[in-house]
């Protein structure tokens, strides 16, 4: 959540909303987000009887990473305005309920996947293009590469910087998500498994490469640039 300077002076929180790729929402498909428009849940509540995961309500996050609760990618980000009326609290710090938001503006999309997002976007979109052979190269390297104990390091690091040193958990599991089925519908024959473990491990790494050490961003990075290289 950042702020900015209000037409009539003072300051005005901004929030983050991620929309589907037609501009409406995840939950619903029925709230169309544009730019310079207010929305309105189609059964507004009373300020009484608002609840965060309630009935007439509209979610925004206070950074882009959070914005893909229940959402996935690909994905249009908006920054939004509005007063909270319900979450920002110990269950959901990122996460605020409005009776309404006014549409400020739109922002590049991959900023839901964080600092790295170009390059969390760039994986993706390269694994939907991965070739049969190098399915088969990823598996095998994503097979030699295995150690139970360095793996489980790496994903414990990154799945607790997710967590705990930014907010990026919902970034987190989106890279997975959309990294895997673009790796999988590429490898619809032949070895896909490991593929999309290799593609998921890399993605997710991406997300938190600036959060955690380099051994463990190597460890769940390099059996796709095994294959890939550089291409990302």
């Amino acid at each position: 959540m950042s702020e900015r300077e209000a037409p009539k002076g003072g300051t005005v929180s901004i929030f983050y909303k991620a929309t589907r790729p037609d501009g409406t929402d995840f939950y619903s498909g029925t709230v169309l987000y544009e730019v310079g428009k207010r929305v309105h849940p189609r059964n507004r509540v009373s300020r009484e009887k608002a609840q965060l995961c309630g009935p007439g309500m509209l979610h925004a996050a206070t950074v882009p990473t959070e914005t893909l609760v229940g959402g996935t990618w690909p994905c249009r980000l908006f920054a939004v305005e509005g007063k909270p009326v319900a979450g920002l609290d110990e269950t959901h710090p990122h996460k605020a309920g409005f009776r309404e938001l006014y549409v400020v503006e739109e922002l590049p999309a991959w900023q839901v996947f964080g600092p790295q997002g170009e390059e969390v976007v760039a994986l993706i979109e390269r694994a939907g293009r991965l070739t049969e052979e190098e399915v088969q190269r990823l598996d095998a390297a994503w097979t030699a590469a295995w150690d139970a104990a360095t793996r489980d390091a790496a994903w414990d690091a990154a799945w607790w910087a997710s967590r705990s040193n930014a907010a990026r958990y919902a970034a987190w599991r989106a890279s997975r998500d959309a990294a895997g089925i673009a790796a999988w519908n590429a490898a619809a024959v032949g070895a896909w498994v490991a593929a999309r473990n290799a593609t998921e491990d890399a993605a997710m790494a991406l997300v938190v490469r600036d959060l955690i050490r380099d051994e463990h961003f190597r460890a769940l990075y390099d059996p796709w640039a095994s294959v890939v290289g550089d291409e990302t």
